[in-house]
């Protein structure tokens, strides 16, 4: 009697379908950040997430809508860390805006942050309206969040009244970006490195100090 054939082994997308699109979006950042937006194929980021490439036009239509998809991912990520923050009007105004710097900037050991960072310099040219996208709804959305949290601790004495809460977070944001993002660079020029956190922590520090 001849033996059953054995059921076809099922890929690691067939058994964990709700992961599909985070674990896409993962291998998208890789393929983008070491290719960039115009060299990267959706036939090369699908072999990287071991799909098809019609798996990735379940999910994304476009090769643009892909890369939206990756930086929204990542951003959600980031923003996810501070909604208790955000919701926590009875904490003082300064420890909401230590607690809101620390957690969108500290970064965690994985390579999807330093990924990003690479990936946002290149859509700078090779894909603007992306990348203008990007600057509304990360560094102008974190800055004015942080100019609101001022403006409400000017008006428990926290900060004194006379204090620019909206280009002080302005200079605070994008000075940690410009040093974190030279991080990568570090190897080639050691004078770059910082400790991170140190980084962090005596920005807020000066940050907080300009405002008292």
């Amino acid at each position: 009697m001849a033996r059953a054939p054995a059921p076809a082994k099922s890929s690691r997308w067939e058994r964990r379908p709700d992961e599909r699109p985070q674990e896409l979006l993962e291998a998208a950042l890789v393929v983008f950040a070491r290719k960039g937006y115009r060299g990267t194929r959706l036939e090369e980021v699908a072999e990287a997430a071991g799909v098809t490439k019609g798996t990735i036009y379940h999910y994304f239509d476009t090769k643009e809508n892909l890369l939206l998809g990756v930086i929204q991912h990542y951003q959600s990520i980031a923003f996810g860390r501070v909604e208790d923050v955000l919701h926590d009007r009875a904490m003082p105004s300064a420890a909401r805006i230590r607690l809101l710097v620390e957690r969108l900037f500290q970064r965690s050991p994985d390579k999807g942050a330093p990924l990003l960072a690479v990936l946002i310099r290149m859509i700078a040219h090779e894909v603007p309206a992306v990348h203008a996208r990007w600057l509304r709804e990360g560094p102008v959305r974190v800055w004015t969040l942080i100019a609101e949290m001022v403006e409400e601790g000017k008006s428990r004495g926290e900060f004194r009244a006379g204090a620019d809460g909206e280009a002080a977070a302005r200079t605070l944001v994008s000075g940690l970006m410009v040093q974190l993002m030279w991080q990568q660079h570090a190897d080639d020029v050691p004078e770059l490195r910082i400790d991170e956190q140190r980084l962090i922590a005596a920005s807020v520090d000066v940050f907080l100090t300009g405002l008292a």
